[in-house]
Protein backbone atom coordinates (compact mmCIF):
# COMPACT_ATOMS: atom_id res chain seq x y z
CA UNK A 1 0.00 0.00 0.00
CA UNK A 2 2.72 2.27 -0.78
CA UNK A 3 -0.01 5.44 -2.23
CA UNK A 4 -1.35 5.43 0.79
CA UNK A 5 -0.24 8.23 3.89
CA UNK A 6 0.90 7.15 7.33
CA UNK A 7 -2.62 9.20 8.72
CA UNK A 8 -4.70 7.10 6.42
CA UNK A 9 -3.12 4.19 8.00
CA UNK A 10 -3.62 5.18 11.28
CA UNK A 11 -7.33 6.16 10.86
CA UNK A 12 -7.37 2.28 9.06
CA UNK A 13 -5.85 0.67 12.02
CA UNK A 14 -7.69 2.49 14.74
CA UNK A 15 -10.86 1.02 13.71
CA UNK A 16 -9.52 -2.47 14.19
CA UNK A 17 -9.73 -4.79 16.58
CA UNK A 18 -7.21 -4.98 18.97
CA UNK A 19 -5.72 -8.50 18.36
CA UNK A 20 -5.63 -7.49 14.71
CA UNK A 21 -3.92 -4.22 15.44
CA UNK A 22 -1.27 -6.40 17.52
CA UNK A 23 -0.79 -8.80 14.92
CA UNK A 24 0.24 -5.93 12.42
CA UNK A 25 2.79 -4.56 14.86
CA UNK A 26 5.15 -6.77 13.27
CA UNK A 27 4.92 -5.60 9.26
CA UNK A 28 7.48 -2.95 9.99
CA UNK A 29 9.28 -0.69 12.88
CA UNK A 30 7.14 2.80 11.36
CA UNK A 31 3.95 0.76 12.24
CA UNK A 32 5.27 -0.57 15.17
CA UNK A 33 6.13 2.90 16.60
CA UNK A 34 2.72 4.34 14.64
CA UNK A 35 0.30 2.13 17.13
CA UNK A 36 2.31 2.83 20.09
CA UNK A 37 1.70 6.70 19.65
CA UNK A 38 -0.55 8.38 22.73
CA UNK A 39 -2.61 9.64 19.85
CA UNK A 40 -3.40 6.74 17.88
CA UNK A 41 -3.77 4.37 21.65
CA UNK A 42 -6.30 6.92 22.61
CA UNK A 43 -8.15 6.99 18.90
CA UNK A 44 -8.20 2.92 19.22
CA UNK A 45 -9.46 3.22 22.91
CA UNK A 46 -12.29 5.61 22.11
CA UNK A 47 -13.23 3.17 19.69
CA UNK A 48 -13.36 -0.33 21.02
CA UNK A 49 -14.33 -0.50 24.76
CA UNK A 50 -14.15 -4.31 24.69
CA UNK A 51 -14.61 -5.15 28.46
CA UNK A 52 -13.08 -7.82 30.47
CA UNK A 53 -13.06 -9.57 34.14
CA UNK A 54 -9.98 -9.78 36.32
CA UNK A 55 -10.08 -12.07 38.90
CA UNK A 56 -7.20 -11.97 41.45
CA UNK A 57 -5.95 -14.67 43.66
CA UNK A 58 -2.80 -16.13 45.21
CA UNK A 59 -0.12 -15.89 42.86
CA UNK A 60 -2.01 -15.45 39.95
CA UNK A 61 -4.05 -13.36 37.96
CA UNK A 62 -6.76 -14.05 35.52
CA UNK A 63 -9.45 -12.71 32.87
CA UNK A 64 -12.50 -14.18 31.80
CA UNK A 65 -14.46 -12.25 27.97
CA UNK A 66 -17.74 -11.55 28.37
CA UNK A 67 -18.41 -11.85 25.06
CA UNK A 68 -17.51 -15.38 24.51
CA UNK A 69 -19.98 -17.61 23.02
CA UNK A 70 -20.90 -19.25 25.57
CA UNK A 71 -21.75 -17.49 29.17
CA UNK A 72 -22.59 -20.83 31.08
CA UNK A 73 -19.37 -22.95 31.42
CA UNK A 74 -16.86 -20.50 30.68
CA UNK A 75 -12.99 -20.23 30.78
CA UNK A 76 -10.59 -17.82 32.06
CA UNK A 77 -7.56 -17.39 30.72
CA UNK A 78 -4.03 -17.06 32.76
CA UNK A 79 -2.58 -13.66 32.62
CA UNK A 80 1.88 -13.31 33.29
CA UNK A 81 1.96 -9.76 35.54
CA UNK A 82 5.40 -8.77 36.91
CA UNK A 83 7.07 -10.47 39.98
CA UNK A 84 4.71 -13.36 39.25
CA UNK A 85 7.33 -16.67 39.79
CA UNK A 86 9.03 -14.14 42.75
CA UNK A 87 9.25 -16.75 46.06
CA UNK A 88 7.52 -13.40 47.81
CA UNK A 89 4.89 -13.28 45.71
CA UNK A 90 1.68 -14.36 47.23
CA UNK A 91 -2.24 -12.33 47.15
CA UNK A 92 -2.33 -10.36 44.10
CA UNK A 93 -3.90 -7.50 45.57
CA UNK A 94 -5.66 -5.07 42.29
CA UNK A 95 -6.29 -1.46 43.47
CA UNK A 96 -8.08 -0.38 40.93
CA UNK A 97 -8.81 0.26 36.73
CA UNK A 98 -8.73 2.43 33.83
CA UNK A 99 -8.39 2.95 30.09
CA UNK A 100 -6.74 -0.73 30.13
CA UNK A 101 -4.42 0.34 32.64
CA UNK A 102 -4.34 -1.78 36.11
CA UNK A 103 -2.88 -0.78 39.69
CA UNK A 104 -1.64 -4.39 41.63
CA UNK A 105 0.53 -4.96 44.30
CA UNK A 106 1.88 -8.48 44.03
CA UNK A 107 4.11 -7.99 46.92
CA UNK A 108 3.66 -6.14 49.98
CA UNK A 109 3.99 -2.42 49.60
CA UNK A 110 5.22 -3.20 45.70
CA UNK A 111 2.88 -1.47 43.64
CA UNK A 112 2.55 -1.78 39.27
CA UNK A 113 1.14 -0.19 36.76
CA UNK A 114 0.02 -3.10 34.69
CA UNK A 115 -1.41 -3.35 31.23
CA UNK A 116 -3.09 -6.94 30.82
CA UNK A 117 -3.13 -7.12 27.11
CA UNK A 118 -0.01 -5.62 26.18
CA UNK A 119 1.85 -6.89 29.46
CA UNK A 120 3.53 -3.76 29.68
CA UNK A 121 4.32 -2.45 33.57
CA UNK A 122 6.01 0.16 35.72
CA UNK A 123 7.25 -0.14 39.22
CA UNK A 124 5.80 2.39 41.03
CA UNK A 125 8.25 3.93 43.19
CA UNK A 126 8.69 3.30 46.94
CA UNK A 127 6.36 5.92 48.51
CA UNK A 128 7.98 8.50 50.65
CA UNK A 129 8.07 8.02 54.55
CA UNK A 130 5.26 10.53 55.72
CA UNK A 131 7.10 13.96 57.50
CA UNK A 132 4.60 14.03 59.87
CA UNK A 133 2.39 12.32 62.50
CA UNK A 134 -1.57 11.79 61.94
CA UNK A 135 -4.16 13.85 64.79
CA UNK A 136 -5.77 11.67 67.17
CA UNK A 137 -7.89 9.22 66.07
CA UNK A 138 -11.09 8.21 67.63
CA UNK A 139 -10.63 4.54 68.98
CA UNK A 140 -12.67 3.08 66.33
CA UNK A 141 -10.75 4.29 63.67
CA UNK A 142 -8.45 2.19 62.06
CA UNK A 143 -5.22 2.85 60.99
CA UNK A 144 -5.07 0.74 57.79
CA UNK A 145 -3.81 2.10 54.56
CA UNK A 146 -6.30 2.78 51.57
CA UNK A 147 -5.29 2.88 47.64
CA UNK A 148 -6.95 4.25 44.36
CA UNK A 149 -6.22 4.82 40.71
CA UNK A 150 -7.29 6.19 37.56
CA UNK A 151 -6.97 8.79 34.98
CA UNK A 152 -7.38 12.56 35.23
CA UNK A 153 -8.32 13.58 31.86
CA UNK A 154 -7.98 17.48 32.27
CA UNK A 155 -4.79 16.92 32.95
CA UNK A 156 -4.04 13.81 30.66
CA UNK A 157 -2.01 11.92 33.79
CA UNK A 158 -2.40 8.78 35.23
CA UNK A 159 -2.68 8.82 39.46
CA UNK A 160 -2.22 6.24 41.80
CA UNK A 161 -3.62 7.39 45.69
CA UNK A 162 -2.37 6.01 48.83
CA UNK A 163 -4.24 7.27 51.85
CA UNK A 164 -1.83 6.17 55.10
CA UNK A 165 -2.40 5.32 58.27
CA UNK A 166 -5.90 6.39 57.28
CA UNK A 167 -5.04 10.49 57.36
CA UNK A 168 -2.24 11.34 54.98
CA UNK A 169 -2.94 11.41 51.51
CA UNK A 170 0.26 10.86 49.37
CA UNK A 171 -0.46 11.01 44.70
CA UNK A 172 2.11 9.31 42.72
CA UNK A 173 1.96 10.68 38.90
CA UNK A 174 2.96 8.60 36.01
CA UNK A 175 3.51 11.60 33.90
CA UNK A 176 5.90 13.39 36.36
CA UNK A 177 7.04 9.53 37.95
CA UNK A 178 6.91 11.57 41.14
CA UNK A 179 5.27 11.67 44.64
CA UNK A 180 3.55 14.50 46.77
CA UNK A 181 1.83 15.25 49.83
CA UNK A 182 -1.70 16.62 49.24
CA UNK A 183 -3.89 17.03 52.49
CA UNK A 184 -4.55 14.84 56.02
CA UNK A 185 -7.89 12.86 55.05
CA UNK A 186 -10.69 15.14 56.16
CA UNK A 187 -13.36 12.15 57.51
CA UNK A 188 -13.34 9.06 59.56
CA UNK A 189 -11.35 6.66 58.00
CA UNK A 190 -12.61 4.59 55.29
CA UNK A 191 -13.12 0.86 55.55
CA UNK A 192 -12.63 -0.67 52.22
CA UNK A 193 -9.08 -1.11 51.27
CA UNK A 194 -9.52 -0.06 47.69
CA UNK A 195 -11.77 3.00 45.92
CA UNK A 196 -13.92 3.03 43.04
CA UNK A 197 -13.09 4.98 40.44
CA UNK A 198 -15.29 7.14 38.01
CA UNK A 199 -15.34 10.33 36.64
CA UNK A 200 -11.78 11.16 37.33
CA UNK A 201 -12.48 10.78 40.60
CA UNK A 202 -12.00 7.60 43.36
CA UNK A 203 -14.43 7.64 45.57
CA UNK A 204 -14.79 6.12 49.45
CA UNK A 205 -17.73 5.46 51.87
CA UNK A 206 -17.10 7.27 55.10
CA UNK A 207 -18.18 9.32 58.02
CA UNK A 208 -17.34 13.41 58.08
CA UNK A 209 -15.14 13.64 61.29
CA UNK A 210 -17.10 17.05 62.21
CA UNK A 211 -20.14 15.92 62.74
CA UNK A 212 -20.54 12.26 64.28
CA UNK A 213 -19.99 10.06 61.39
CA UNK A 214 -22.75 10.87 59.09
CA UNK A 215 -22.33 8.97 56.02
CA UNK A 216 -21.24 10.13 52.75
CA UNK A 217 -18.85 9.27 49.76
CA UNK A 218 -15.43 11.09 49.58
CA UNK A 219 -14.50 11.81 45.93
CA UNK A 220 -11.45 12.68 45.57
CA UNK A 221 -10.55 15.02 41.95
CA UNK A 222 -7.32 13.48 40.75
CA UNK A 223 -7.31 16.71 38.16
CA UNK A 224 -8.04 19.13 41.04
CA UNK A 225 -6.32 16.50 44.26
CA UNK A 226 -9.14 17.94 46.08
CA UNK A 227 -12.15 16.17 48.02
CA UNK A 228 -15.91 16.73 47.59
CA UNK A 229 -18.62 14.67 48.88
CA UNK A 230 -21.25 12.73 47.36
CA UNK A 231 -24.97 12.23 49.12
CA UNK A 232 -25.61 8.74 50.11
CA UNK A 233 -28.96 6.59 49.83
CA UNK A 234 -31.54 8.06 52.96
CA UNK A 235 -31.24 4.73 54.43
CA UNK A 236 -27.95 4.50 54.70
CA UNK A 237 -26.57 6.08 57.90
CA UNK A 238 -23.54 4.31 58.81
CA UNK A 239 -20.54 2.97 57.37
CA UNK A 240 -19.84 -0.58 58.97
CA UNK A 241 -20.47 -3.08 55.77
CA UNK A 242 -20.76 -2.23 52.69
CA UNK A 243 -19.19 -2.29 48.94
CA UNK A 244 -18.85 0.13 46.08
CA UNK A 245 -18.21 -0.12 42.13
CA UNK A 246 -19.50 1.29 39.28
CA UNK A 247 -22.01 -0.81 37.02
CA UNK A 248 -22.67 0.65 33.44
CA UNK A 249 -21.24 4.00 34.13
CA UNK A 250 -22.81 4.39 36.96
CA UNK A 251 -21.40 4.39 40.65
CA UNK A 252 -23.20 1.52 42.76
CA UNK A 253 -23.12 1.36 46.35
CA UNK A 254 -24.08 -2.33 48.34
CA UNK A 255 -24.88 -1.41 51.87
CA UNK A 256 -25.97 -3.91 54.95
CA UNK A 257 -27.73 -3.23 57.93
CA UNK A 258 -28.99 -4.79 60.75
CA UNK A 259 -28.07 -8.13 58.57
CA UNK A 260 -30.41 -6.63 55.00
CA UNK A 261 -28.33 -5.83 52.50
CA UNK A 262 -29.49 -3.09 50.05
CA UNK A 263 -28.18 -2.78 46.48
CA UNK A 264 -28.06 0.90 45.32
CA UNK A 265 -27.14 2.67 41.48
CA UNK A 266 -26.87 6.03 41.30
CA UNK A 267 -28.18 7.00 37.86
CA UNK A 268 -27.24 10.66 37.66
CA UNK A 269 -23.54 11.19 39.39
CA UNK A 270 -23.84 13.95 42.48
CA UNK A 271 -27.83 13.10 42.62
CA UNK A 272 -29.17 11.94 45.84
CA UNK A 273 -32.73 11.78 44.30
CA UNK A 274 -31.18 9.64 41.51
CA UNK A 275 -30.56 6.61 43.85
CA UNK A 276 -32.28 3.56 42.52
CA UNK A 277 -32.64 0.29 45.03
CA UNK A 278 -32.01 -3.15 43.03
CA UNK A 279 -33.75 -5.80 44.94
CA UNK A 280 -31.30 -9.18 45.33
CA UNK A 281 -33.59 -12.14 46.63
CA UNK A 282 -32.35 -14.03 49.74
CA UNK A 283 -30.33 -16.32 50.36
CA UNK A 284 -27.75 -14.45 48.06
CA UNK A 285 -28.47 -10.73 49.76
CA UNK A 286 -27.25 -12.22 53.18
CA UNK A 287 -23.53 -12.22 52.01
CA UNK A 288 -20.67 -10.31 50.59
CA UNK A 289 -21.46 -9.14 47.04
CA UNK A 290 -19.54 -7.05 44.66
CA UNK A 291 -21.23 -5.93 41.17
CA UNK A 292 -19.02 -5.92 38.52
CA UNK A 293 -20.76 -5.46 35.08
CA UNK A 294 -24.02 -5.59 33.08
CA UNK A 295 -24.11 -9.04 31.05
CA UNK A 296 -26.19 -9.94 28.91
CA UNK A 297 -30.09 -10.03 28.61
CA UNK A 298 -29.50 -6.57 30.95
CA UNK A 299 -28.60 -9.07 34.31
CA UNK A 300 -25.76 -8.19 36.75
CA UNK A 301 -22.92 -9.74 37.00
CA UNK A 302 -21.78 -10.27 41.00
CA UNK A 303 -18.76 -11.33 42.66
CA UNK A 304 -20.08 -13.37 45.72
CA UNK A 305 -17.83 -14.07 48.81
CA UNK A 306 -14.62 -14.00 47.48
CA UNK A 307 -15.56 -17.77 45.70
CA UNK A 308 -18.88 -17.37 43.34
CA UNK A 309 -20.03 -15.60 40.52
CA UNK A 310 -23.72 -14.56 40.09
CA UNK A 311 -26.06 -13.33 37.54
CA UNK A 312 -29.11 -11.38 39.21
CA UNK A 313 -32.19 -10.59 37.20
CA UNK A 314 -32.71 -6.65 37.97
CA UNK A 315 -36.21 -7.33 37.61
CA UNK A 316 -36.80 -9.44 40.42
CA UNK A 317 -33.83 -10.27 42.66
CA UNK A 318 -32.98 -13.52 41.73
CA UNK A 319 -29.61 -14.76 41.24
CA UNK A 320 -28.51 -18.22 39.81
CA UNK A 321 -24.24 -19.36 40.16
CA UNK A 322 -22.30 -18.09 36.94
CA UNK A 323 -20.16 -20.88 35.84
CA UNK A 324 -16.72 -19.81 34.81
CA UNK A 325 -14.12 -23.31 35.10
CA UNK A 326 -10.71 -23.18 36.24
CA UNK A 327 -11.39 -19.87 38.53
CA UNK A 328 -9.00 -20.71 41.99
CA UNK A 329 -11.15 -21.50 45.36
CA UNK A 330 -10.70 -17.91 46.57
CA UNK A 331 -10.58 -14.60 44.27
CA UNK A 332 -11.14 -11.08 44.26
CA UNK A 333 -12.82 -10.27 40.81
CA UNK A 334 -12.96 -6.21 38.70
CA UNK A 335 -13.33 -5.02 35.39
CA UNK A 336 -11.17 -3.08 33.15
CA UNK A 337 -11.09 -2.89 29.26
CA UNK A 338 -8.63 -4.18 26.61
CA UNK A 339 -6.16 -1.15 25.30
CA UNK A 340 -2.85 -0.28 24.17
CA UNK A 341 -2.09 2.26 26.30
CA UNK A 342 1.19 2.25 27.88
CA UNK A 343 2.12 2.26 31.61
CA UNK A 344 4.85 4.43 30.29
CA UNK A 345 2.79 6.44 28.04
CA UNK A 346 4.18 10.15 28.62
CA UNK A 347 7.94 8.94 27.57
CA UNK A 348 9.28 8.65 24.42
CA UNK A 349 10.06 5.11 24.33
CA UNK A 350 12.72 3.89 22.12
CA UNK A 351 10.68 1.26 20.08
CA UNK A 352 12.29 -1.50 18.52
CA UNK A 353 11.52 -4.82 16.29
CA UNK A 354 11.83 -8.80 17.83
CA UNK A 355 15.30 -9.30 15.08
CA UNK A 356 13.18 -12.31 13.31
CA UNK A 357 15.08 -13.90 10.18
CA UNK A 358 14.11 -12.40 6.77
CA UNK A 359 12.13 -15.65 5.80
CA UNK A 360 10.22 -15.37 8.82
CA UNK A 361 9.48 -11.73 8.24
CA UNK A 362 8.63 -12.28 4.53
CA UNK A 363 5.95 -14.74 5.38
CA UNK A 364 4.51 -12.51 8.12
CA UNK A 365 4.16 -9.02 5.81
CA UNK A 366 2.22 -11.18 3.76
CA UNK A 367 -0.11 -12.51 6.35
CA UNK A 368 -0.80 -9.77 7.84
CA UNK A 369 -1.20 -8.08 4.56
CA UNK A 370 -4.03 -10.60 3.67
CA UNK A 371 -5.42 -9.98 6.92
CA UNK A 372 -5.50 -6.24 6.79
CA UNK A 373 -7.02 -6.32 2.95
CA UNK A 374 -10.00 -8.44 4.92
CA UNK A 375 -10.47 -6.33 7.61
CA UNK A 376 -10.39 -3.20 5.49
CA UNK A 377 -12.93 -5.07 3.05
CA UNK A 378 -15.03 -4.72 6.20
CA UNK A 379 -14.85 -1.31 7.43
CA UNK A 380 -15.28 0.14 3.84
CA UNK A 381 -18.43 -2.89 3.37
CA UNK A 382 -19.98 -0.92 6.97
CA UNK A 383 -19.56 2.25 5.86
CA UNK A 384 -21.13 1.89 2.48
CA UNK A 385 -24.22 0.35 4.09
Amino acid sequence: MPDLSMDIIADILSRLPLKSVCRFRCISKSWLRLTSEPHFTKTHLDRFQKQKIIFSSKNSLFSLDPEAPLDDDMLPLEIDFPLKNHPNTEWVHVFGTSNGLVCIMPQPETFFIFNPTTRESLRVPDCPIPSHKCPPQPQEVGLNHAYGFGYAHSVDDYKFVTIAYGCMILIFSLRSNSWKGVQDFPYKHHLEGSGTFLNGAVHWLCGRLENGGNCIIAALDLAEEKFSDLPTPTSVTDYQTFTTGVLGGSLCLLYQHNREYSFWVMNDYGVKESWTRIFIAEPYSSTSLKPLCYWKDNKILLARSWKQLLLCNPNDGTCKNFLANGLPDKFCAGVYVESLISPSYHKNLQLRLIPITFYTFLLLVNMNYLLLVTELGKVLTKTSN
